[in-house]
């Protein structure tokens, strides 16, 4: 039998990030960390402290991920300035958790060498960094997943149209259980994260590597073997 996985669970940020995560995990978290922080903005209050001591995740017993920002305070004035500030933390706290060095990282180093760290970084979160740290842009990532999931959607509504008719289309979006009719049904769709292909580059590696010495000592022991006849 499996283990039994017993709902509901909570730790702090800080604890989550010392246990291995994948790249998928990671996008789902902070997916719902940012669209809770858009809704504690949208009640007027915003977060003052990122620390991932002072951040909680967890699950409910329905399975369901939350985020619990402990440090908030009202938002009295200079709206759009912290909503920004806002925006501009979340994202520098998650590219220090993604390369573990949120304890060193200075926001001026992270801005002249994010090349540098879009190898720790989802493939289709790397232009959303690059437009918050790098470019000044100020937009939530769970509205940046959205957008980008309806234009894939788009994407391929628009190929199997082509391909087949409007009913083929529909029906095969249905089936995917992403979308429907209601352009609004929109969830994260991820795409696998760096470090399993590391992993898989590693095996390939290795395996080519052990065949190439194989090779080099069955070559002598085969010559070997017919000089004694």
């Amino acid at each position: 039998m499996g283990e039994i996985i017993r709902f509901p669970f909570e730790e702090t940020l800080d604890e989550y990030t010392k246990t291995y995560h994948n790249n998928d995990e990671y996008t789902r978290l902070f997916y719902v960390m940012d669209s809770t922080m858009k809704y504690i903005h949208g009640k007027g209050y915003y977060v003052i402290n990122f620390n991932p001591k002072n951040i909680v995740v967890g699950v409910t017993n329905n399975n369901e991920d939350y985020v619990n920002f402990k440090s908030i305070d009202v938002m009295d004035d200079d709206i759009t300035n912290k909503i920004n500030n806002n925006i501009y933390n979340l994202a520098f706290l998650e590219i220090g958790i993604l390369s573990e060095t949120l304890e060193h990282l200075k926001p001026e180093f992270l801005k002249e060498n994010y090349s540098q760290f879009k190898i720790f970084i989802p493939e289709n979160l790397v232009n959303y960094y690059q437009m918050i740290v790098v470019n000044g842009g100020y937009t939530y990532l769970c509205d940046y997943i959205e957008i980008k999931n309806k234009q894939e959607i788009t994407k391929l509504n628009k190929a199997l149209l082509e391909e087949g008719g409007s009913s083929k289309g529909r029906s095969y979006v249905k089936s995917t259980g992403h979308y429907g009719n209601d352009d609004d049904n929109i969830v994260p769709m991820p795409l696998p994260g760096k470090k399993d292909n590391d992993i898989a580059a590693f095996v390939t590696n290795y395996a080519l590597a052990f065949v190439v010495i194989a090779s080099s000592l069955l070559i002598p022991l085969i010559a070997f073997l017919l000089g004694q006849r």
